[in-house]
């Protein structure tokens, strides 16, 4: 497992603690949470209705901090906002250049990006642990390589590198013994996981992302 984690913290100004302890190597970079509020404040003030901002992480951390607002509960709808916006917590050099994309009879692909070397990356998310998501994830990724002209007619500015075939990213808070154990069957698509987690403070939610490496 990578123990570089990259993540949305989230909270208005103010200090505040982790109302639950942290999960393992979360420790190291609950600082995010609690830190530097006050010396920052100014900083991360936003009037209310306003776009979120991001919070200036410590020196040498690898983690992002994104202010979302006094969250109760995480959606569907939330997460799909914040993955769009700051898609670059997902992997260093990701880009987004496409979401909800319909590909029938496969429903729609949650966001479609670009990777550091340019390759496709089809980028599906669920807030729940299940098994379907590796199915519509490949589903998703064999519709891209059956209407690659489709996908050079909608993405004329990108510079896409089509010798790659394209790559499949699963987020979610939890991948079961399952799914990994299918995945690691499956040599085409590159399948990367990453689970997210939501962490409730005194302030509201934050979201933290963390590469699953190989060895699932």
């Amino acid at each position: 497992m990578d123990q570089n984690t990259t993540g949305f913290g989230a909270g208005s100004e103010g200090g505040g603690r982790l109302d639950r302890p942290l999960g393992r190597g979360l420790e190291d970079i609950s600082h995010l949470f609690q830190s530097g509020r006050n010396s920052e404040a100014a900083a991360n003030h936003h009037p209310p209705g306003s776009p979120p901002q991001r919070a200036t992480a410590p020196q040498g951390s690898r983690a992002v901090a994104v202010l979302l607002g006094s969250k109760t509960s995480l959606t569907r709808d939330e997460l799909a906002s914040r993955l769009k916006e700051y898609h670059g917590a997902l992997e260093d050099g990701l880009t987004s250049i496409d979401s909800e994309i319909p590909c029938p009879p496969c429903g729609e692909i949650d966001l479609l990006g670009l990777s550091r070397s340019n390759q496709l990356t089809v980028i599906d998310f669920d807030t729940n642990a299940d098994e379907r998501l590796l199915i519509r994830g490949i589903g998703h990724v064999d519709w891209v390589a059956r209407n690659m002209p489709i996908i050079r007619r909608l993405y004329p500015g990108h510079a896409i590198n089509y010798s790659l075939p394209a790559a499949l990213m699963l987020v979610a808070p939890q991948f079961s013994p399952m799914l990994r154990s299918a995945a690691r069957q499956v040599t085409h698509p590159t399948i990367k996981l990453v689970r997210y987690y939501a962490l409730e403070s005194s302030d509201g939610i934050g979201i933290l992302f963390e590469r699953i490496e190989r060895e699932w």
